[in-house]
Parts: structure tokens; C-alpha cells; sequence
């Protein structure tokens, strides 16, 4: 786990998104992913070994939509570093469900181009198909990231969500999207904060395609 946490480290310090970027963050999510890929898809019974366990719950992995959020752009309207982790560690989950829709959610424009917008180039870069993409750029908050990026994933048929943003905002987006009426199946989160804070939050990740999320 210490090679995962340096590999994160390493990431956050780059200036732009490059391939060496993205293999890091991959071993980020590495756990997280192949954790979502044994959920079952049938109900099975609750384990209650420990008392202050979350309940186990069964899932449904079939045709998750991967929801990246926002950040404030640059005021020339180019991304902030941590608007490019996010994309990354969402296009490593992508390489997991290599069917699942990624929707990024974010407006907030500056010089022309909106937070979404240019989360959708990015994953274009990377070889991400164009019609594979839903650009949600209206969204001007967390809440109205949930507002707009629920139906969007309930209207292309999907049957939950995997929740990818940074850990120091994964705690809220959880909330604000289970608020929302989403059935949050995952979350992924990105370094961002203090150690405490990201230790915390990779733990919450990892067990959550088991837990409920609320």
C-alpha cells in the first residue's frame, strides 16, 4: 500500500496529464477496481461478524455509469491539476467497464470552455470514443452535479453509479448523490487533502462496491 500511496504522490506533483500519469494512477485504483469486478450481482446474506462492520450488500456491476466531477478552471480556462486526477483515476475505473457511459458533470465557465467540456477532451485524448462520453455542463455545484448527472445515467439505462472525485469532496458527493435518488454503487477518490484524509477515504473506497452508500 505504501508503493500505491507513492505512486499517487508522484502523480500529484506533475504539471500536466501524461502517460506516465496515468499508469500511476492506475495502481491507484488498481484495489478499488478489481474489487468492483468479484462484486456479485445476486443477492447473498448479510455477515455480521463484527459489530461495528457495515452491513454487506449485493450489487449490481452490469452496466455501471462512471460519474468524474468537476473543478474550477483556470481563469484562461484551462484544467487545475486536480481536475486532471480526477479524469485519470475515472479513466482508469473506464478501462475496467470498458462499456460503462462516463458522464463528466461541471460548468462553471472561463474563457469559453466549461469544466466538463474539457474533462471530455481529455478522455477523447486518451483514446476514450467520443460517443461514449456525456458531457453534463451545466452543473454549477455538487448538488446540481447530482441533479443533472442522475437522470442522465438512469435515462442510458445503467444500473448504478461509480462516484469519482477527490477525497477530500467524496464524503459530500457520496451524500449530495445518494440525496439525490442515486444508487451510488462505488466511489473512487484521488489524493488531494492530508495523509489522515486520504488513507481514510482509499479505505471507504474499497470496501463500498460492498456497503451502502448514504
Amino acid at each position: 500500500m505504501t508503493g500505491v500511496r507513492g505512486a499517487m504522490n508522484r502523480v500529484m506533483t506533475q504539471r500536466s496529464a501524461s502517460t506516465s500519469g496515468l499508469s500511476a494512477v492506475r495502481c491507484a485504483a488498481l484495489i478499488v477496481a478489481l474489487m468492483l469486478a468479484v462484486v456479485p450481482v445476486t443477492a447473498g446474506p448479510a455477515i455480521g461478524t463484527a459489530q461495528a462492520a457495515p452491513p454487506i450488500v449485493a450489487k449490481d456491476f452490469s452496466k455501471p455509469a462512471i460519474v468524474i466531477l468537476g473543478y474550477g478552471l483556470k481563469p484562461n480556462g484551462t484544467m487545475r491539476l486536480i481536475l486532471h486526477t480526477r479524469v485519470l483515476a475515472g479513466l482508469a475505473v473506464a478501462q475496467m467497464f470498458p462499456q460503462a457511459p462516463i458522464i463528466v458533470t461541471g460548468g462553471n465557465p472561463r474563457n469559453g470552455n466549461t469544466e466538463a467540456g474539457q474533462m471530455g477532451k481529455m478522455l477523447r485524448l486518451y483514446g476514450i470514443p467520443a460517443e461514449r462520453v456525456i458531457v453534463e455542463d451545466r452543473a454549477n455545484s455538487t448538488v446540481q452535479n447530482a441533479a443533472f448527472s442522475v437522470p442522465l445515467a438512469e435515462k442510458a439505462g445503467t444500473s448504478g453509479i461509480i462516484l469519482v472525485t477527490s477525497s477530500s469532496h467524496q464524503d459530500r458527493a457520496d451524500t449530495v448523490f445518494a440525496n439525490a435518488g442515486a444508487n451510488v454503487l462505488a466511489t473512487v477518490s484521488f489524493p488531494d487533502n492530508n495523509p489522515n484524509t486520504n488513507i481514510a477515504q482509499f479505505v471507504r473506497d474499497v470496501i463500498s462496491p460492498f456497503t451502502p452508500i448514504t
